[in-house]
């Protein structure tokens, strides 16, 4: 009798294992994970490497994001790839693949020509004006000592507020900075300012200037030294210009918004061609007469950024009409990876067109130069966080020495004018504009 009780009370156990070993092997959550889900999280990198196609995408890149952001970002990636064609990172991530990458291969911290923005809006606002003079030797600068009133002694305070406001400002630095060096023969038109003068960009809220122009080197090869120089001090970031043809031909990018902003700089303004162009040895500026070196650079920059913009020294002086070579070459450069081209350099406004769905603002002219009337505006991009673009115009007027934001009667008159210039695109009243519909 005892004997049957022992058995019993062993089977009982026996059975209770059992059924221990069955409920812990049902309800692991590693044979859940292969009931439930056909991927296992360990798994899914290796998924994504599969599934994508960009080399750039690598198995320390992906670990590095898991770590980063967390698996369930990772997860959204995945699902992105298995449903979408091209995933859009910036959605997941807030920040485009070329900005993960450079953050994860820590690219900025050896960088000089980046600037990291931190994020205010949803929107990225950029603004462009024309050329510019600081030099102590032409006609704005007397004008802004004799005033007294700083910055608002040449620009009303409605321009000083949209360049300021603005995430990025970017102005054509028409004159060499420097206070050495003798005029360059054969030059009729010479512009130098000393140093201190670049305190005043600060004033106008100017985040990059444009050095690939026929100014730059007015004084000679000291005086231009000077001018790099004197920028670097003053942290003024330029493009365009360098010691050699590698820092002329070099962007400057913006990290804004999470997505990487890239610029060029490049000059065919001169007939009588004066200005030294950069070599692998010796200072200058940046020349695209042959557009063959800057579609090549286009091409380079355009695949590790997400916006490059494009700004060009070019066109005939105080004439609207285009040059052929300026609508060849536009289109030339859209091809090789363009999102925008800007135009400088004649000294009034021309007309603005779009090439695959991109736009050419011909030419912004002058902004504040000298003593003449003229009328200029401020041209903005807005882009927004699926890098849709938006444009604008902002009709100004240089006259006496002072530029000023336009309204009324003459608003409309210099948007009339653009208008007639511009015959393949729509201004609105307030200045935005987009390509005339085909339909």
């Amino acid at each position: 009798m005892k004997k049957n009780k022992i058995t019993k009370i062993l089977l009982i156990i026996l059975i209770s294992i059992l059924l221990c070993l069955v409920l812990i092997y049902f309800l692991t959550p590693k044979h859940l994970s292969k009931k439930y889900n056909p991927i296992k999280e360990e798994n899914i990198i290796e998924e994504i490497l599969k599934d994508n196609q960009e080399e750039k995408i690598t198995k320390l890149f992906l670990m590095w994001l898991e770590k980063e952001y967390g698996k369930k970002k990772l997860t959204e990636l995945k699902e992105e790839l298995n449903n979408k064609e091209k995933v859009d990172w910036h959605q997941i991530y807030n920040n485009s693949l070329n900005v993960l990458l450079d953050t994860f291969n820590n690219t900025y911290s050896n960088m000089n020509n980046v600037k990291k923005i931190e994020k205010i809006t949803n929107t990225t606002e950029l603004s462009f004006i024309g050329d510019v003079s600081l030099a102590d030797n032409w006609y704005i600068i007397p004008k802004y000592e004799e005033r007294e009133k700083n910055i608002y002694g040449i620009l009303s305070e409605d321009v000083v507020d949209t360049l300021k406001n603005s995430n990025i400002t970017i102005a054509n630095n028409e004159f060499t900075i420097s206070n050495r060096g003798e005029k360059m023969p054969g030059k009729y038109y010479t512009f130098r300012a000393s140093p201190e003068r670049l305190k005043i960009y600060e004033e106008m809220g100017v985040d990059l200037v444009t050095l690939a122009n026929n100014h730059v080197y007015d004084f000679g090869a000291d005086a231009f030294q000077d001018t790099i120089e004197s920028l670097n001090e003053y942290q003024i970031p330029y493009i365009g210009a360098g010691r050699n043809l590698t820092e002329a031909m070099r962007p400057y990018y913006f990290i804004v918004n999470g997505y990487k902003i890239a610029f060029l700089n490049a000059t065919r303004a001169e007939k009588l061609i004066l200005t030294p162009e950069a070599t692998e040895t010796s200072g200058g500026v940046f020349r695209c007469y042959n557009p063959n070196l800057l579609i090549e650079q286009i091409k380079k920059i355009k695949q590790g950024s997400d916006v490059l913009i494009t700004l060009l020294h070019w066109g005939k002086e105080d004439s609207s009409n285009l040059e052929e070579v300026q609508i060849e070459t536009a289109k030339q450069y859209i091809d090789a990876g363009s999102d925008l081209i800007v135009g400088t350099h004649a000294h009034t406004l021309q007309g603005i067109d779009f090439y695959k769905e991109k736009a050419i603002i011909y030419n912004l002219g002058d902004f504040i130069f000298n003593n003449e009337t003229k009328d200029t505006a401020i041209f903005q991009l807005t882009i927004d966080n699926e890098k849709n673009f938006k444009y604008k115009i902002i009709p100004c007027q240089q006259k006496e020495e002072h530029t000023s934001i336009k309204s009324g009667i003459e608003k409309t008159r210099i948007l009339d004018k653009l208008r007639t210039l511009s015959p393949n695109i729509f201004i609105e009243e307030n200045g935005e504009f987009y390509l005339k519909s085909t339909n």
